[in-house]
């Protein structure tokens, strides 16, 4: 280093502690009533309050790769909302995350299959209003700007299906098509119809007027066949709340009173006609608040990114993801380079408050102070170190299809080095399970782990057991 570019660097030293890139504390405190604590600030150690009235809007958006601490943070976030506002919470479920900590907390999991839903109801609107939500549903899931004239067929036949049936539900949609002989239209919409799938097809049984004022619920959509079901239903849901809310006064009462979780929805949060974008465009105008949260940036539309109230970054491993949230938010490298080496809870918070500060929105946490301590597991590969909520990894193993029992004797090898383990431990022990290489090289992946540590670990589980056979082969010629 040159003696100018040291001269700079001390300078941005010394500013920097006279000036920590932080926002003012007047902007991150409130009174405990008003706000939602979340953590203290990494340099000053100012406690940080989520107070939605000193935000643009009440919607928030979180990312970092799994196990990073993001359900962590929703539930921790959920919890104090209902025991300091009262808060409702309805969680679009994409993945099956919060289903058990959702009846453990008394509230309510919604399996559709068992409960219906109706895409055609008017959920307060007129015909044609209504009927313009769905085409603009079906656009995003079908493709339908490749197929115009299907596209002109179905709408055709969502107006007529309005006027000829008292409570149109799908099934009499499909049929109005296959009666006008628009065959190809009707088969784009029959895969919302198939055997094992009729929740599409009868009356609603979910009433979201209630469901909006019933505690915690849980929507299961993880268990729906297709990826287009799912994002079929999570836009319905949202389209009726949305219009719920829109006939709602926005009230200056205290707190949020619902809040609206949408967990891995790559398909309608990447989407610029969908209503996620909308309601975050729009902000104040809708009564509850929006939480986005991907372990992929890239599946996040910068329209989100750019626009919600507040933004959590957990960790962040690949470079692509890092970089397009940086380019959406226009973060110091000082930031940037922070998120790199972040262990599980630690976060880089972005806030865009309502009143103009010259101080930087985007600021590091020390640790999301949750409601119950955040268990981590630590795996050590090489060089490099891979943190893990324990709750999270074992829901990682389990969708891997290790069995209750297996999954006891990963977390006692844990336990034995006190939360941390060798990766090549854990590869020994998935190998005796009967897992493949190409199964454990993908669940490393899922966890972080570079390739060339991947590469090195696999090289050490071999060593180890070529040299645990050559002490075995003495043993028994000693015997």
């Amino acid at each position: 280093m040159d003696l100018k570019e040291h001269l700079t660097s001390q300078t941005a030293q010394r500013l920097f502690l006279v000036h920590p890139p932080e926002p003012t504390p007047d902007l991150l405190l409130s009174d405990p009533s008003e706000g939602l604590y979340i953590g203290k600030t990494r340099w000053l150690n100012v406690p940080v309050f989520w107070n939605y009235k000193k935000l643009i809007n009440s919607h928030i958006a979180i990312v970092g790769i799994t196990g990073a601490g993001k359900s962590y943070l929703v539930k921790t976030f959920l919890t104090r909302a209902a025991l300091v506002w009262d808060s409702n919470a309805i969680i679009l479920d994409w993945t099956g995350e919060y289903n058990r900590w959702v009846k453990q907390a008394g509230g309510r999991v919604i399996t559709l299959g068992k409960e219906s839903l109706n895409l055609l109801d008017l959920a307060g609107l007129k015909p044609m209003e209504r009927a313009k939500q769905i085409m603009s549903a079906f656009e995003i899931l079908l493709d339908l700007s490749s197929f115009p004239e299907e596209r002109f067929d179905i709408g055709e036949a969502l107006e007529e299906v309005y006027t000829k049936v008292k409570k149109p539900t799908l099934v009499d949609l499909v049929a109005l098509l296959e009666k006008k002989k628009k065959k190809h239209a009707a088969r784009l919409l029959r895969q919302f119809l198939v055997e094992g799938s009729d929740f599409f097809s009868k009356q609603s049984t979910l009433e979201f007027d209630k469901l909006a004022e019933s505690g915690l619920v849980c929507i299961d959509l993880h268990s729906l066949p297709t990826e287009e079901m799912r994002s079929l239903t999570g836009l319905t849901i949202l389209q009726f709340l949305k219009e719920k809310m829109r006939r709602e006064e926005l009230k200056e009462a205290k707190g949020i009173k619902l809040f609206v979780v949408v967990d891995e929805a790559w398909k309608i949060a990447n989407d610029e006609r969908s209503d996620v974008i909308t309601i975050v465009r729009e902000g104040r105008k809708y009564n509850f608040g929006l939480i986005v949260a991907s372990q992929n940036p890239t599946d996040m539309h910068k329209t989100i990114i750019s626009n919600v109230g507040t933004m959590f970054i957990l960790r962040l491993v690949l470079r692509e993801y890092k970089d397009y949230i940086k380019n959406s938010l226009n973060y110091s490298p000082y930031i940037d380079e922070a998120i790199s080496s972040f262990g599980v809870g630690d976060a880089a918070v972005n806030m865009i408050f309502s009143s103009r500060s010259e101080k930087a929105h985007t600021f590091l946490l020390d640790k999301i102070d949750g409601e119950e301590p955040l268990f981590v597991y630590t795996l050590k590969v090489g060089k490099m170190t891979i943190e893990v909520e324990r709750e999270q990894f074992s829901r990682m193993l389990y969708e891997l299809g290790l069995t209750d029992e297996q999954i006891n004797l990963v977390k006692v090898d844990f336990e034995r080095g006190d939360g941390v383990l060798e990766a090549s431990t854990l590869v020994s022990l998935l190998e005796k399970f009967g897992y493949s290489h190409t199964s454990i090289m993908t669940f490393l992946r899922q966890l972080g782990v570079e390739e060339k540590f991947i590469v090195e670990v696999f090289s050490l589980t071999r060593r180890r057991r070529a040299t645990k056979g050559v002490v075995d082969l003495k043993l028994e010629e000693g015997a």
